[in-house]
This record gives C-alpha cells, sequence and structure tokens, in this order.
C-alpha cells in the first residue's frame, strides 16, 4: 500500500464486503435486527457515484431521530421492507413522494429524477437497483487496479450471487 488514499479504499472495500455478504443473508428482523433504525419519508438519492437514502429516521444508534443521508445504498428488498447501507439495516417505511407535474407541466415525469440539493437527483427505486446491481462487479474491479487481489476475488465472489433475492 502506498499512501492513505490506498489505505482508506481497502478499507471501504473491505466494510462494501461486509455489507454485501450482510445482504446476501438478509436482515434478522427477530435477532440482531429488530431495533434496526426507521427510514420513512425517504428518498434514493445519487450523488456522483454514490447512492444513498435521504429521509426522516426514528431510533437511529448516533443520530437518533431526524433527516439523515445515509452511507452507501448497497441493497433494498424486493419488499421494500429492508435497506441496507454500507453500515446497517434499516426498516423502510413509506418513501416520500414528489409531485414531479410542475417541473414540466407538458411532460409526464412520473417516476423521473428530481433535483436534490446542488449535486444530487433523487432516482426511482427501478433505476436504483439497475445501480445496485453492478456495484459489486465495479468495486472488484477497483479492487484488482489497486492490486487488493484478495478482496477483488471475494468481491468477484459475491457479484456472482448478486443480488440478494430477499
Amino acid at each position: 500500500m502506498n499512501n492513505t488514499h490506498d489505505y482508506l479504499y481497502l478499507e471501504l472495500l473491505k466494510r462494501s464486503v461486509t455489507a454485501f455478504q450482510a445482504a446476501l443473508q438478509g436482515p434478522n428482523p427477530d435477532g440482531a435486527d429488530q431495533d434496526a433504525p426507521k427510514m420513512e419519508h425517504y428518498l434514493i438519492v445519487l450523488q456522483a457515484q454514490k447512492m444513498t437514502l435521504h429521509g426522516w429516521v426514528e431510533g437511529h444508534p448516533r443520530l437518533g431521530t431526524r433527516i439523515i443521508n445515509t452511507s452507501l445504498l448497497i441493497h433494498v428488498s424486493e419488499d421494500r421492507k429492508w435497506a441496507r447501507t454500507l453500515s446497517r439495516w434499516y426498516r423502510l417505511g413509506d418513501p416520500e413522494r414528489l409531485d414531479t407535474s410542475q417541473l414540466s407541466p407538458d411532460i409526464d415525469l412520473a417516476s423521473f429524477c428530481v433535483p436534490m440539493g446542488l449535486d444530487g437527483i433523487s432516482i426511482p427505486l427501478h433505476l436504483a437497483r439497475r445501480i445496485m446491481e453492478q456495484q459489486p462487479t465495479r468495486l472488484a474491479a477497483i479492487a484488482a487496479e489497486k492490486g487488493f487481489d484478495n478482496v477483488s476475488k471475494t468481491l468477484s465472489d459475491i457479484a456472482k450471487s448478486w443480488p440478494p433475492q430477499t
């Protein structure tokens, strides 16, 4: 490892492996994940190559109850009741419903991307799923490029069974 930048990348990749493995196993609502924070009125936000949840969280172990942006979004369950981020599971309530009718009255923009702040856009779940499907493969390539061969192999193995079927 040549520098601090490489060390930080390696740590991010290792955390990603842990999060992907947790997503493949699924949440444990009757065990360790029964007290997972609850996210309400959330949006999926894309900023550059980082996708997060933005919304009202209740019961976050460090942040309490307030509006937050999560760490990197890894997976949303098929039933839309759970989301896995880089750091934890979230129980999902109702998503935020955006009125896009005034963005361009001549065009039906339902489920289209909506600007969020200066550098982000909200995206619909179907688009987010397409991006999330590629994450293990993309991160495996980055790990290989940086010479983190063990992490690259693990991420490549994860990609073979990705996305989770939960």
